[in-house]
């Protein structure tokens, strides 16, 4: 199985395992992308989801209701799956690293210093460009086969984030939902 049906197959697993009884209550879809152990070559992709009760409750704690919304710190931090993960999802880590090596960026930690910057930090870009990527089409794939709308009841933007929010997270999220799905989270990181 290739990487890219095994984010499908766990993505799609996991959107269908939301309880009916809360899938009204949701808003968003988080794909929360994140290095284990802070390696670029192990990036991991956490599927999970916030609800309009957890946004409620939030709001005193946040600095405005934006910050409430759209921002990870206060969402539930569910962990429907976690796609990568050694320990979590070991096949997942297999299948991460013969993508990555097929694409011929795999490396070896070097011994040397200096080499982190000047070897690692252009490959390790490329590796997290390429997984950006591959999870903006997963998340666009899954808004046009209907899946999102099946499991929650309705079209809700996935917003594709790490723990901070800059241009880049903005481009992959505009470009992983249908037009104008993502617009007021995107208006969020421009402006909050």
């Amino acid at each position: 199985m290739t990487f890219h049906d095994h984010l499908q197959n766990l993505a799609e697993s996991a959107l269908t395992s939301i309880p009916a009884a809360e899938a009204s209550d949701i808003y968003v879809v988080s794909f929360f992308i994140d290095n284990e152990d802070d390696d670029p070559r192990q990036p991991t992709l956490t599927i999970g989801y916030n609800t309009e009760s957890q946004f409620q409750l939030s709001i005193p704690a946040a600095s405005d209701e934006a910050e409430a919304r759209w921002n990870y710190a206060f969402w539930l931090q569910n962990e429907l799956t976690v796609i990568g993960d050694r320990a979590a999802d070991p096949d997942g880590a297999m299948a991460r690293q013969a993508w990555i090596t097929e694409l011929g960026l795999w490396y070896e930690p070097p011994t040397n210093p200096d080499d982190w910057l000047t070897i690692v930090g252009p490959i390790a870009a490329q590796i997290e460009g390429s997984f950006n990527q591959a999870c903006v089409r997963l998340a666009l794939g899954l808004h046009t086969t209907g899946l999102i709308e099946k499991a929650v009841g309705r079209s809700v933007p996935v917003i594709l984030h790490e723990l901070e929010y800059y241009e880049g997270i903005a481009r992959r999220t505009q470009a992983a939902n249908p037009s104008g799905l993502a617009d007021e989270f995107t208006a969020w990181v421009h402006h909050g």
